[in-house]
């Protein structure tokens, strides 16, 4: 057997250039020539004067981009890869940035990484390469940087205001009172009402243990600070109407993971043209998906203008009949299938307003009613099924809803739909395996947001830069 034949430690005849190194369609063009697309005046008024001289902006954005298409999150990989790396040295203008600058150029620059992201949108579609006919939105819940177990509830918070009580009022000298309070017990030792799983908590011990300390030492003010917290965190829960606490993220919120189980996470979400380019992103607090539909494609229609007759396309939690009745209004074509419910089994006949059972009896309309929770007339529907009474109460949308219903159940309709699949789905894929944004490396509702801008904005770059060198089929 022959080896290739290897040239280890000859020297060029001459220096490469750096960009013969990797192929001509590499994703590093594309992101040049956004980077140098973008307006950097901001920038200019800020470090223009004395005073030593700082990166270009351009830099690390590039360093942040292309750490979003390998993967890279971390700012010290990206330190060391533009001092290794050829692609890196290349997009770095060989100037190796200090990990620090990285990182906070990321955590400084969100409006910047928000524009990048439209900048890259914008080329794609001058270039023709964003299909609107089809609009597929989706969201998932992504992993916060915060432990589940690490968290405070109302009842727990209400525990240890009234330990603190307890001991404030058995004695005001602690000296004189120490083994009254303590007896036997330590300065780590747990209070009594506490139950075994709000024991196993790490902030629940350390609340308790400062608790202890400052009640031994004496110390009012702290004392005083430990309770003011307490309420604070209390009256936090209350205002955002928040069962538990997390101290490592507030902003976080628990969520259910594709395993079943609760974790505390955000709501992420995605719009995707027909050809799997991200049109726009957004990170919520909220759990569900049922608000989302609107701002959703609020957002696309002011970065792209006009989209009427587009097809918009999303899962049964999107289902929100106010929603769907303005999209269907402002004349989008809107596939979103309602929950199985009693009521989706009785056919809606518009021409006779009237529903038809499955087995065909018949539910005529009897009249209207104000529902002061709903704010808005509900109309009743009445008839006898299966030899009893029954009665169905339709919303204003229910028509709209109907429409929909039915246009799902033919042959376009599930050829349609079925694009999400191949769209939206794929997307959040490609985000989570190839670009590896299963958990949140930040905290914050705003810092999840940059994180999640760039991992989209890593995502499209590679999705773009592969169809602008697909090969002709």
């Amino acid at each position: 057997m022959a080896y290739i034949k290897s040239y280890r430690g000859q020297n060029y005849l001459l220096p490469p250039k750096i960009t013969d190194l990797f192929p001509k369609g590499h994703v590093s063009y594309l992101i040049e020539q956004i980077t140098d697309s973008l307006d950097y005046a901001d920038f200019d008024n800020k470090y223009a004067g004395a005073g030593h001289p700082a990166y270009h902006p351009r830099i690390p954005l590039k360093l942040l981009l292309i750490g979003s298409v390998d993967k890279i999150n971390s700012s010290r990989r990206l330190a060391k890869n533009s001092q290794e790396n050829a692609v890196y040295i290349y997009l770095s203008e060989k100037t190796s940035p200090d990990f620090r600058t990285i990182s906070d150029f990321r955590k400084d620059n969100k409006d910047l990484l928000k524009q990048v992201f439209l900048q890259l949108n914008k080329f794609a579609y001058e270039e023709g390469l964003i299909d609107l006919s089809h609009i597929s939105v989706d969201g998932t819940s992504i992993k916060a940087n915060a432990s589940s177990n690490n968290n405070l509830d109302e009842k727990t918070l209400d525990k240890l205001s009234k330990y603190i009580e307890e001991q404030i009022q058995e004695g005001i000298e602690v000296d004189e009172e120490e083994d009254k309070l303590y007896g036997n017990r330590g300065i780590h030792q747990l209070p009594e009402n506490l139950d075994d799983k709000e024991k196993r908590r790490p902030i629940v011990r350390k609340m308790i243990e400062e608790i202890n300390k400052a009640m031994k030492e004496g110390s009012k003010e702290n004392i005083q600070e430990i309770k003011e917290e307490l309420n604070e965190i209390k009256q936090n829960l209350e205002e955002k109407n928040q069962k538990r606490y997390s101290p490592t993220d507030p902003d976080s919120r628990f969520m259910l993971n594709k395993k079943g189980g609760k974790e505390l996470g955000y709501n992420a979400q995605i719009s995707v043209d027909k050809n799997g380019i991200i049109l726009n992103n957004n990170v919520v607090q909220e759990a569900d998906d049922r608000n989302q539909l609107l701002p959703n494609i609020n957002d696309v229609k002011e970065i792209f203008g006009n989209l009427k007759d587009t097809k918009v396309l999303a899962d049964g939690g999107y289902e929100k009949a106010k929603a769907i009745q303005e999209l269907d209004k402002r004349g989008y074509d809107v596939y979103v299938p309602g929950k199985k419910t009693k009521k989706s089994e009785f056919k809606y006949d518009e021409g006779k307003d009237e529903y038809v059972s499955p087995g065909g009896e018949i539910l005529k309309r009897k009249g209207k009613y104000f529902n002061k929770n709903r704010g808005e007339y509900i109309t009743t529907y009445k008839g006898i099924v299966d030899g009893k009474e029954r009665f169905i109460h339709a919303i204003p949308e229910e028509k709209t809803l109907n429409r929909i219903k039915e246009k799902l159940k033919t042959e376009s309709g599930k050829k349609t739909y079925g694009i999400r699949k191949q769209t939206v789905e794929r997307s959040f894929a490609n985000i989570k395996h190839h670009r590896g944004l299963r958990s949140f490396s930040l905290r914050g509702i705003n810092k999840v947001r940059t994180e999640f801008n760039l991992t989209c904005a890593g995502s499209n770059l590679v999705r773009i830069n592969n169809m602008i060198h697909k090969p002709p089929s």
